[in-house]
């Protein structure tokens, strides 16, 4: 009699902690970098010094095969954290607010903010120029959320009489919060101690302005590479085979001071840019090891789910091309990582698109499935590391870019396992100008445009891919 009242003692107890780990809801910070690509320890750069986001990827599962939507800061953000494809909430422009085109719709925070949460944004989590910010997703207004790039500066030796940007690369040693990423550190480390009393759980998003160019960072964080041993991932010429369409100046990183408005880079010029670059990740990831010890400190660390993204990859004059806005591999995919409490950390090579992570958050947290996306939840591949999740994953790029003047060209590309399709396509005729098709795989850089020499079977199961998601 006693062991069956023991056996039911027991059962009670683990029901009760069974109901009490289904009813805790767990906290979000979700960390994103702006213009980040794949240079990063974790994901097997043998140059980038990035301790704390490689620490965090061995707590966490780590996607390798993660792509934007779109290959632009705003309309990379927007398809983000409302779940859908450009073209579904018709967001290209850097200036195109979402509200503008789809009002009512419910994003990802606002999602959270609705189920209970206290959501709060610090830094650059929608888009920082021509006041992109939304009110309806945060609980408060958000703080340091359109800070310029092209102002944050320490140093006045960094700009020249009449130029409207400074140099494009800064070293600098100076004390206190200077840069706008030192003050979202701050602001968010103050946030987390504050936010361990609420009696609600909480959404926070931490958006950083790095390594977004001007390459600016502390002296320290410069000073832990050899410049010499930051080299392009390949060859520096623009590729014969690929469509105008796929490549072009953009003038973002022609307009500081100290770079020519044409011509191609000195390679002095050009390993001064990539070590900037890689200071300001090395940057970043110092201002990411903060927040989590911030968690940690505050006991917040094993209740709260961490995310990091970046907004989409950049070309550090591979194919010579500098920044983003190609359809292209460096500049689609982005490193992706999910750290969720009792989660064994992983690595999986299933294919993800960002749409994919607001529905994902939605389920690991326990809320109601949010309604009407395009992104679909991969929550069983925590379960099931090694299935699968999409077949393929589609961005998109529009033309010209950038500026305000009508969109006359749409470039769509779909990548799969191996493979990369690109289709660009006239918008006002929708006929196809130009087809592209890479075995990404093999040739990362994506140089040797197989269309015309692939197999038939081949180019037309990527075609049909494409096809079928066009009407969509």
């Amino acid at each position: 009699m006693k062991r069956i009242i023991l056996a039911l003692l027991i059962i009670s107890f683990t029901s009760l902690a069974t109901d009490k780990q289904a009813t805790e809801k767990l906290n979000v910070l979700f960390i994103g970098a702006d213009d980040l690509r794949m240079n990063l320890g974790a994901y097997g750069d043998n140059i980038a010094i990035t301790p704390n986001i490689d620490a965090l990827a061995t707590q966490g599962v780590v996607f390798t095969k993660a792509h934007v939507q779109f290959t632009s800061c705003n309309a990379s953000r927007a398809s983000m954290l409302t779940g859908m494809r450009p073209d579904s909430i018709k967001v290209y422009k850097l200036n195109t607010h979402f509200r503008s085109t789809v009002p009512d719709i419910v994003t990802l925070p606002q999602h959270f903010k609705n189920n209970g949460y206290h959501t709060e944004s610090i830094g650059k989590i929608y888009h920082n120029y021509a006041n992109i910010t939304d009110e309806k997703s945060w609980s408060v207004p958000a703080r340091l959320a359109q800070e310029p790039h092209f102002n944050d500066y320490v140093l006045k030796s960094s700009f020249k009489s009449g130029k409207a940007k400074g140099i494009a690369a800064e070293s600098a040693t100076y004390s206190g919060d200077k840069y706008v990423d030192d003050k979202i550190t701050s602001d968010a480390v103050q946030t987390i101690t504050r936010l361990k009393n609420t009696n609600k759980p909480f959404f926070l998003g931490v958006g950083f302005m790095k390594p977004h160019s001007p390459y600016n960072a502390p002296k320290k964080f410069w000073d832990l590479y050899q410049r010499e041993d930051i080299e392009s991932l390949g060859p520096v010429t623009k590729p014969d085979s690929a469509d105008n369409l796929n490549w072009f100046k953009f003038k973002e990183i022609r307009g500081f001071s100290d770079l020519p408005n044409k011509g191609n880079f000195a390679e002095e010029t050009a390993q001064r840019l990539r070590h900037g670059y890689y200071a300001a990740t090395s940057y970043v990831d110092d201002n990411i090891g903060r927040l989590i010890k911030a968690l940690k400190d505050n006991g917040l660390y094993e209740n709260t789910v961490i995310v990091f993204w970046s907004d989409h990859g950049y070309h550090l004059g591979e194919n010579n091309h500098w920044t983003k806005v190609t359809v292209r591999e460096l500049d689609t995919r982005v490193p992706l990582i999910f750290r969720i409490p009792g989660q064994k950390p992983f690595k999986t090579n299933a294919i993800t698109e960002y749409i994919d992570i607001y529905p994902t958050l939605a389920d690991i947290c326990n809320l109601p499935s949010p309604k009407n996306l395009d992104g679909s939840s991969f929550n069983k591949l925590f379960s099931d590391p090694f299935s699968a999740h999409k077949k393929a994953a589609f961005s998109q790029v529009s033309r010209p870019w950038p500026g305000n003047k009508p969109i006359t060209h749409m470039g769509y590309t779909v990548r799969t396992d191996v493979y990369r399709y690109t289709r660009w396509i006239e918008t006002k005729s929708q006929r196809m100008i130009s087809e592209e098709l890479y075995h990404t795989e093999n040739d990362v850089l994506e140089r040797q445009n197989l269309i015309n020499s692939a197999s038939s079977q081949s180019v037309e199961e990527l075609r049909k891919l494409m096809d079928a998601k066009l009407k969509k």
